[in-house]
């Protein structure tokens, strides 16, 4: 389901009640009418920047000397105004929330398709600005009060350009399975990042607590773009009460095909000139990088920092994507995205091989992302490995109830944003029981409802879950 079909979901059983209800008191119309102002009002306000300049101190020459940006989406019908939302808490609060949105990817001809890409959000545009009220709730749920992060201001930073937030290029891709609509693509997520940024600067110089967070594509983006928050907050004299940040990293492990880097991030997405070397160090993208490395550049250069990466062990969305990277690096025969590339869980996709060439594969996933995490340095870095295969964790309330190792996810969240207990790295392989890693939080799907345990079609047909085949003998 769409996200701008969902505030119905509130809207319909009521105004039902009130058309049928005959002669109904006054005060049944006052109650309806308060339960509607509830599902209606919307705590979140809308910003629209402008193209504009921003200065960024002790960064490279580029930042410092009035960077311009231009924030746009995509350029397909209903995805071409880039806005941003506010929620805020209390007046000149200083806790800040900056929250990245996710959805998906495109890169070439054979997903980038306009309007009918399948493989990121691309109708910013089209949905009411209300979604983001109804579709994310966790450490976005202000109503909540085991939420460490109620209190906080939020600026919520929505996903249009599918880039990991981290483009500035303007591609022209020559579709050749759909009319191109247009034939020019905006990939232009870091242009918007720094258009919050602006307005932080002008908004914000009161605040002493900042938490950067994203899920998915979002986490992508949070990662690509913290050395570029944390410099804007290094500025004493704007910040004088600046005190502590942290960033909590939902479902971005970065397990990706070779070559990612060098031939998407960069040649595609005109990111190189967005790499903060000041963090990373110079021609970062012509090396050899990877979110593992650029997490341990992150816990370098900021070692204060207390940094937290979530994932669940066998994330069905990130083993799709695993996937679908494989097939456009490929042969190109198929004659559109939505039949080719398989159900969006990774039921279909294939557990083998496991090997070292990073062949994508189910395995070949959850092995890097494994072995990433545990490889990723800094005293202040911590990974929560949960079970099963649900993508993204902070925007649901499910967040609430999640459990590997013994650890609570919320108990945890809590340590890594409010120094509330000691933060500590989670692993589900280090947990009780016969299946620690795929007895819980899996999605339904036949496969794994059959088994009691996130599988997929090859294990499944070999009597196993996903860690027998990914991680056993």
């Amino acid at each position: 389901m769409q996200a701008k079909n969902l505030s119905l979901l509130f809207i319909v059983p009521i105004l039902f009640f009130v058309g049928c209800k005959k002669d109904e008191p006054d005060n049944t119309k006052a109650l309806t009418g308060a339960v509607l102002a509830e599902v209606l009002y919307n705590p979140y306000e809308r910003i629209t920047p402008t193209d504009g300049t921003i200065s960024i101190p002790n960064t490279n020459t580029t930042y410092q000397n009035n960077r311009p940006y231009f924030p746009k989406c995509f350029g397909n019908a209903g995805n071409t105004k880039f806005y941003f939302f506010r929620k805020t808490a209390s007046a000149n609060n200083k806790k800040l929330l900056i929250n990245f949105m996710g959805g998906g990817a495109c890169w070439s001809n054979n997903n980038c398709f306009g309007k009918n890409t399948t493989t990121f959000f691309n109708f910013l545009n089209d949905v009411p600005d209300l979604f983001v009220k109804v579709a994310f709730q966790g450490i976005l749920d202000a109503g909540n009060s085991s939420n460490p992060l109620k209190d906080y201001d939020v600026l919520f930073i929505p996903y249009c350009t599918g880039d990991l937030h981290i483009g500035s290029s303007d591609v022209t891709y020559d579709d050749p399975y759909v009319t191109p609509d247009p034939s020019t693509y905006s990939h232009r997520g870091h242009d918007n990042v720094l258009s919050v940024l602006k307005y932080i600067q002008s908004n914000y110089t009161q605040v002493t607590d900042v938490v950067v967070a994203g899920q998915s594509a979002g986490g992508y983006g949070a990662i690509l773009n913290y050395p570029h928050i944390r410099q804007v907050f290094s500025e004493s004299a704007k910040f004088p009460s600046f005190n502590k940040i942290s960033l909590v990293a939902d479902a971005s492990n970065g397990a990706v095909i070779n070559g990612f880097f060098s031939g998407i991030v960069k040649t595609k997405w005109g990111s190189a000139q967005n790499m903060p070397d000041w963090a990373v160090g110079a021609s970062y993208l012509d090396g050899s990088p990877s979110i593992q490395d650029y997490l341990s550049k992150i816990t370098t250069k900021y070692p204060t920092d207390v940094v937290g990466q979530y994932t669940a062990a066998f994330d069905s969305t990130q083993r799709w994507f695993f996937n679908v990277m494989g097939i456009i690096a490929g042969p190109s025969s198929y004659s559109d995205s939505s039949s080719y590339f398989g159900p969006g869980d990774a039921r279909d996709v294939a557990d083998l091989p496991k090997d070292a060439s990073n062949t994508p594969s189910n395995c070949n996933w959850a092995i890097n992302a494994n072995n990433a995490m545990n490889a990723t340095t800094g005293s202040k870095y911590y990974f929560y490995r949960a079970p099963g295969d649900i993508h993204t964790i902070t925007t649901s309330d499910t967040m609430y109830g999640l459990v590997s190792n013994g650890v609570n996810f919320n108990t945890w969240l809590k340590s890594i944003v409010s120094n509330v207990g000691s933060p500590s790295i989670v692993d589900c392989s280090d947990g009780s029981g016969s299946h620690p890693c795929t007895d819980k939080n899996f999605g339904s799907n036949s496969l794994n409802d059959t088994l009691g345990r996130a599988t997929s079609q090859d294990s499944f047909d070999n009597g196993k879950d996903l860690y027998e085949t990914c991680f056993g003998p």
